[in-house]
């Protein structure tokens, strides 16, 4: 069965594996969008072929304040992309290219924002910079300053906070453009005497643009549909963008279905256009390939005089991505009501609030239904990845291209848009699931298939079918060489994307907001609803427990996640 032919049974599994993708990512789009054409209220969304309108897109695009939405959406994502790129660019050229100490430390480093929710990060960053109750603004002021330092409320804080969110991806990814890069091209250009910085942005740069330009479009992506980051920082400011009038227009008494519907519609075209791009882009990597059969070593650069620049950056980054928001949640933590330091706060200093985290039940609930969401997911995705990834690998049938674009397409939909998908979905029809955990996990699990199977996809072509080969002469079943050769061989695989896929779980905010109630309330939306009551103790102590145990999470699966991310 490793080399399995087109037949019947080649048919069976198509349909196995086909029927429910097309029916979690095909059904769920195309009633989101058969349902933008439709005038609805309350209890008629749905499958039905009545009320078609285009007043909901007439609506929407004919009102002033859309069109200054759009421009704030596009200039929130291109200063969060550049941000990105300098945060977590320069640190990946510094610890692939050159001598800069503390290299394996960094890289270590730079994996923490990873496991911070966006959620969290921009609360912590309000209580930083927020022109009333911000720490870094009480300070400045009681030096004497007759105004706040800087704002939380303001489009560069937006920018900020949200590139610290990408860092890590394009550290990621640069780095490891970076690392299989030959450097004869580099050295050549010393040789004829380029100066370091000519031969970083004028040779090393141009080798790696392909890379380059496919971070950049996928930062970019993230940033259209990021919706943490604008909700708690842009929203009060009147800096709306895409994801938070998709949101408000759902929370409106009454809901505004048609106008909701739209925006996400423009929202998934947005972001198919942008995932197009990447892959033209990323098909004329050829041109740019510097690693042949040749041997070939990646060149470390001396940085002489510039190592003190580059080790204080290093401190910059760790102080301001890092220690800054993470002390001021520990800080908010261990208080009943938040405040800035003094000696008279120090004097109000206890555990209360971590006691009350754990003595309340629908918190005590809420830990639980995250753990088994996460822990469901990551499994389920797994399993769905292993087995879509052999198929596409090992199986030899016809039309096994179509259920690696089915698996790859939840990818070009935004998450708050999957979230009203399922929405739509599940409202158009009586069913026990709606309101339970169960509908989370399942757009939860289509959400991420594309990464479950990014890891899978990797991880199977490392693996020579030799052995499950060796296993069918045997006489195994397909199923006994599956978990006993496939399986073990994939384990390390298997590792990082399990820990990856539950830190995301854990993390994601777009479709819980939609999808979760207070019976299936998950750590997002927890941290959410603290947020708007003003609960900053909770908060800080719920946030610092989870972080906690996320990180425990991370250290174990960190050099794996890296290794298959990259």
């Amino acid at each position: 069965m490793p080399a399995m032919k087109q037949g019947k049974h080649g048919t069976y599994i198509l349909l196995a594996l086909g029927s429910p993708l097309v029916i979690l990512v095909v059904v769920p789009l195309f009633l989101l969008l058969l349902n933008s054409f439709r005038s609805v209220s309350t209890g008629q969304v749905g499958f039905a072929l009545d009320r078609f309108t285009l007043h909901n897109y007439v609506a929407a695009y004919s009102n002033a304040g859309t069109w200054t939405m759009l421009t704030n959406s596009l200039v929130f994502a291109v200063g969060s992309t550049a941000g990105a790129f300098f945060l977590g660019g320069a640190m990946a050229f510094l610890v692939e290219r050159t001598d800069i100490p503390f290299r394996r430390f960094t890289y270590g480093m730079m994996f923490v924002p990873l496991i911070i929710p966006g959620m969290l990060l921009a609360v912590a960053w309000v209580l930083l910079l927020s022109p009333h109750i911000g720490l870094i603004n009480k300070v400045w002021m009681t030096m004497g300053a007759n105004a706040p330092l800087l704002t939380a409320y303001s489009m560069p804080a937006m920018w900020f906070v949200q590139s610290t969110i990408g860092a890590p991806l394009t550290f990621v990814l640069i780095g490891s453009a970076l690392r299989r890069m030959d450097s004869a091209l580099e050295e050549a250009a010393i040789t004829c005497g380029a100066s370091k910085v000519k031969v970083a942005t004028q040779i090393t740069a141009r080798l790696i643009m392909p890379a380059i330009a496919g971070v950049a479009l996928l930062q970019f992506i993230l940033a259209l549909e990021a919706l943490e980051v604008p909700l708690v920082l842009g929203l009060d400011s009147g800096l709306w963008v895409f994801s938070t009038n998709i949101m408000i227009a759902f929370q409106d008494l009454p809901p505004n279905y048609g106008l909701g519907f739209s925006y996400s519609v423009i929202l998934i075209l947005l972001t198919m256009c942008g995932l197009f791009i990447y892959q033209k882009v990323m098909k004329s990597a050829d041109k740019y390939v510097v690693v042949t059969g040749k041997g070939y070593r990646p060149r470390i650069m001396s940085l002489g005089k510039l190592k003190a620049l580059g080790v204080t950056y290093q401190v910059l980054f760790a102080l301001v991505t890092i220690v800054l928001p993470l002390s001021v949640l520990v800080w908010a933590s261990l208080l009943r009501n938040y405040q800035v330091p003094s000696s008279e706060t120090i004097s109000q200093v206890n555990l209360n609030n971590y006691v009350l985290v754990f003595a309340r039940s629908d918190i005590v609930r809420m830990l639980v239904n995250t753990v088994i969401l996460a822990s469901v997911v990551a499994g389920g995705v797994v399993v769905l990845s292993l087995l879509l990834s052999w198929v596409i690998y090992r199986a030899r049938i016809r039309g096994r291209a179509i259920l690696d674009t089915l698996s790859f397409l939840p990818y070009t939909i935004p998450a708050i848009a999957m979230g009203i998908a399922y929405m739509v979905v599940f409202l158009s029809f009586k069913n026990p699931i709606y309101g339970t955990i169960w509908i989370l996990v399942i757009a939860y699990v289509v959400r991420f298939l594309p990464y479950g199977t990014r890891f899978t996809h990797s991880g199977m072509t490392q693996v020579h079918k030799e052995l499950e080969e060796a296993a069918k002469v045997s006489g195994a079943s397909f199923w006994t060489m599956f978990l006993r050769v496939v399986v073990p061989l994939m384990k390390p695989t298997i590792i990082g994307c399990g820990l990856y896929l539950f830190i995301l779980s854990v993390k994601i905010f777009s479709i819980a907001v939609f999808l979760s109630s207070p019976k299936s309330m998950v750590f997002s939306m927890q941290i959410y609803q603290l947020w708007q009551e003003g609960r900053f103790g909770v908060l800080g102590a719920l946030a610092v427990i989870m972080i906690g145990s996320l990180g425990i999470l991370a250290a174990l699966g960190g050099p794996r996640m890296g290794k298959m991310l990259g």
